[in-house]
């Protein structure tokens, strides 16, 4: 049986939301920040395939509306990449075979930005990822 994709590490590699929110945090199998009176969180978005994730699932929640959307950031759209250099390749998916290729670098740029504006169009706060 293959071991199961750490979510807890691929959240830490990518820091999706401390990029625009220094306090956010990994809690669990998802990251967290509150930003402008919302709470945002981030987790790892699962196909119908048993662990096996195409990207993430940004989350904006009120604390006295509850949840106020949510987005499906897959790592195709986003353009991002594994790698460096000539081994750059192209993330589609993420399991339990391809996990350790993050290590080799990862290119988030596109997701960075979604992200920002995600958060922007509920916080009016222009961020820009660092």
């Amino acid at each position: 049986m293959s071991r199961p994709v750490p979510h807890r590490f691929v959240l830490v590699l990518f820091h999706l939301l401390r990029r625009v929110e220094p306090t956010a945090a990994v809690v669990g199998t998802k990251e967290v920040a509150r930003i402008g009176g919302l709470t945002f969180t981030v987790s790892l978005a699962q196909t119908i395939v048993h662990d096996r994730y195409r990207g993430f699932r940004l989350t904006a929640i009120s604390p006295t509306a509850g949840e106020l959307a949510t987005t499906l950031l897959t790592f195709t759209e986003h353009k991002v990449t594994t790698g460096t250099g000539a081994g750059k390749r192209p993330l589609a998916h993420l399991d339990e075979h391809n996990v350790e290729t993050l290590t080799d670098g990862v290119f988030t740029d596109d997701l960075e930005k979604a992200v920002g504006a995600f958060i922007a169009a509920f916080t009016g706060i222009a961020s820009a990822p660092n």
